[in-house]
């Protein structure tokens, strides 16, 4: 069992959606966990495998079935790369290459695939890319090319006068549903218990642990994971913490020219900061189509009230994006979906141990950048619920950087 080593305020009483916790009457009730994971998507299945595999009785609950789209997980592909513009992520950058391997040789599955990726960059004020900067911020791993060289390697794009260009060889897509599917497979062999779709209706410290209500039951633990994504509103609104859910539209087109734009042609991952906006892309892999979707400029939204249609002038304006820059990878629509970001103000993520109950910990914000991490993240959660201090300065993750200095 798990043994907090600090006190709790027993006076605060969360639950999901922010008001006073009231006594449920449930229908089963289960006692005895070390943890309890709630969310069992990006950030929620690897610290439940990690928990699993250190020994501990583990369960793990979700509203949706394994692969459902009602997330930030779907979609066939998330970029990782290794470089970083933050020097104090490259430690994490270097552990998250780790483990995805290492759970590739653990399940068997063949999840990480780096098939490179082009960056074109206008500068402008406040931009992270320029040229003098690009071996000191990005530790080495990019190349610059000038217009002649990356015409030469990659023939297809088109870009502008006075462009930042770049490549790096160690870049390129995780497949998200199976390292889901994998970090679970791992969690179950270790003896972790899975409960899915149940939905979590509240939860609230118990003595030094926790009790988590569901719409099936009510469950006790020492510890207590949450990893909800764009539903950690309703977990941890009670925190008042800066989280936005933005809607994220990502649209595949059939590529005109595959010689050009496939992934088994040798085409890249690509990254376009330029005047219409910060966009970013895979090839087409696998017949899928080339993938593009914006970063910025998301439309607010909750995780209950997203729009899932998707306008033509969303597509068009994708459309256009890559007519203009990356001629030829534009045909018929093949896929187009939407997902969600959950922003912080300045897009980094918050992972901490509950304020005021240390039993409690929890990661959300990862503002659409953080799934190349989730090994690492999932990690770090399983350290702060069993009392080991992480590896990294998550002092950078701390929600305290937004606590408004009153004035003198």
């Amino acid at each position: 069992m798990i043994h907090t080593q600090r006190p709790i305020a027993t006076n605060l009483l969360p639950s999901c959606d922010g008001r006073e916790h009231e006594q449920v009457r449930s229908r089963t009730v289960e006692h005895g966990y070390d943890a309890i994971v709630v969310g069992l998507g990006a950030m929620g299945a690897p610290a439940l495998a990690e928990l699993a595999r250190r020994g501990h009785r583990v369960l793990g609950l979700d509203m949706f079935p394994l692969g459902h789209n009602q997330g930030s997980s779907h979609g066939h592909h998330r970029m990782i790369r290794r470089s970083h513009w933050q020097p104090a992520f490259r430690p994490m950058v270097e552990r998250a290459f780790e483990r995805w391997r290492e759970l590739e040789a653990e399940t068997g599955h063949h999840i990480m695939n780096l098939i490179g990726e082009v960056s074109m960059t206008l500068p402008r004020d406040g931009a992270r890319y320029h040229r003098a900067e690009v071996d000191e911020s990005f530790g080495g791993f990019r190349d610059v090319l000038d217009q002649q060289q990356l015409a030469e390697r990659f023939p297809g794009f088109r870009p502008i006068e006075g462009m930042v260009l770049s490549y790096e060889r160690e870049a390129g897509f995780l497949r998200p549903e199976v390292g889901i599917a994998a970090h679970l497979e791992l969690a179950e062999r270790h003896g972790a218990t899975i409960q899915r779709p149940e939905e979590v209706t509240g939860w609230a410290p118990d003595g030094d642990g926790v009790r988590v209500t569901t719409d099936a039951g009510s469950y006790s633990a020492d510890r207590l994971i949450i990893g909800a994504g764009p539903w950690s509103d309703e977990m941890l609104g009670s925190l008042g913490l800066p989280l936005q859910v933005v809607r994220i539209v990502n649209v595949y087109f059939e590529p005109q020219r595959p010689d050009l734009w496939t992934a088994e042609q040798g085409a890249t991952d690509f990254l376009l900061s330029v005047p219409e906006g910060n966009f970013y892309g895979m090839p087409s892999i696998e017949g899928q189509g080339v993938k593009i979707g914006r970063h910025e400029n998301g439309e607010p939204t909750t995780a209950r009230t997203i729009r899932r249609t998707i306008d033509r002038e969303e597509i068009e304006m994708l459309r256009s994006v890559l007519d203009r820059y990356m001629p030829g990878s534009t045909g018929p629509v093949r896929h187009e979906i939407t997902c969600m970001y959950t922003m912080t103000p300045d897009e980094n993520y918050i992972i901490e141990r509950h304020p005021e109950l240390p039993q409690v910990a929890y990661a959300c914000g990862c503002s659409g950048t953080s799934y190349k991490f989730s090994p690492v993240i999932g990690e770090i959660l399983a350290g702060l619920a069993v009392d080991d201090t992480p590896p990294y300065d998550i002092g950078m993750f701390s929600s305290q950087r937004f606590a408004v200095v009153p004035a003198d």
